[in-house]
């Protein structure tokens, strides 16, 4: 959630005045994410979040925004698409596809405790079954190619060390497929700035424009990196509480707790890699942020260690 296209105050206005939702107020851009423009906007009736989609096409966005419509009905905290006063919930705004969602209450956490871990897992396990039988035609974007593809575009500014161990960090992932492993429909990027909390009540899961069809232990093991690491160290307590919360409503195969250490590495690996391309070749915007690739560095490295991974095995045992 950057800001990579300019609105002014009159187009505002004028996008506004095609929706039942009063006269804008006030407006600001919001710095979080780096994939799509965002602006909080304030009302006379209330306060809202408008998108400006950056790279998705309008007939992309109808399956995310139906998904979003499903997973409300579901009871999962999620922002549902506002329509206007034609019932459309996808407007064009300069020439982008655009949509307005209710802000949700709550604020992001920035050090996650055990039992927020604990509610994270809950979540995941909630949007994975009540999606179980789901048809989302989105495949996953960031697989084995992607990241080869990746890698060769951003070689020429790594180290011969980075470059070695992306290498033989592929040729593992390509060795040990997860072909077998449970799929369905995973968020793909909740992260601590995608999800919102009131009063340690999570409140909000936010942007799933990443979601796509994939394995289910992936979309665990990508929240589970961002959320049970303080500052790119592993914390063993915070991995075992999140695992253990998500199991209640969805254990895990035992083909799934062999591939957890494998899982742990490829979600690393694939932010690294993300990071890194952003790194390397900037998006032109107002309001951009760019996250450090090292963080995943760090992780990948201490997952190839596997010195903790036993005792979060155990726990979900």
């Amino acid at each position: 959630m950057s800001v990579f296209t300019r609105i002014t105050r009159p187009q505002l206005d004028q996008f506004f005045s095609a929706y039942s939702l009063g006269e804008v107020v006030s407006f600001e851009g919001i710095t979080d994410g780096i994939d799509n423009t965002n602006y909080s906007v304030a009302t006379t009736q209330g306060r809202f979040i408008l998108t400006l989609f950056e790279s998705l096409a309008a007939d992309e966005l109808a399956h995310f925004l139906k998904l979003l419509l499903h997973l409300g009905k579901n009871s999962l905290p999620c922002p549902c698409p506002q329509r206007d006063r034609q019932g459309n919930p996808l407007r064009q705004f300069n020439g982008k596809p655009a949509a307005v969602f209710r802000l949700l209450p709550g604020s992001s956490t920035a050090s996650p405790s055990i039992l927020q871990c604990q509610e994270i897992g809950l979540q995941l396990a909630s949007l994975h079954r009540c999606t179980q039988d789901y048809v989302f035609p989105v495949k996953s974007g960031n697989d084995i190619s992607w990241c080869k593809t990746v890698l060769n575009r951003i070689s020429v500014y790594l180290s011969a060390a980075d470059r070695g161990l992306i290498d033989d960090e592929l040729a593992f992932q390509t060795e040990n497929s997860r072909v077998n492993l449970p799929r369905g429909v995973i968020h793909a990027d909740l992260f601590r700035d995608n999800v919102l909390f009131a009063d340690d009540r999570l409140s909000g899961l936010l942007d799933f424009y990443s979601a796509c069809t994939d394995t289910l232990l992936l979309d665990v093991a990508i929240a589970a990196n961002d959320w049970c690491c303080d500052n790119g160290t592993v914390n063993n307590e915070k991995f075992a509480a999140l695992l253990a919360a998500y199991e209640t409503l969805r254990p895990l195969e035992p083909l799934e707790k062999q591939h957890w250490p494998i899982l742990l590495r490829a979600a690393a690996l694939r932010f690294w890699l993300s990071r890194l391309e952003h790194q390397c070749y900037p998006r032109p915007g107002e309001i951009t942020q760019q996250k450090d690739p090292l963080v995943f560095r760090r992780i990948l490295l201490q997952h190839r260690q596997q010195t903790y991974l036993s005792l979060n095995l155990r726990s979900t045992a």
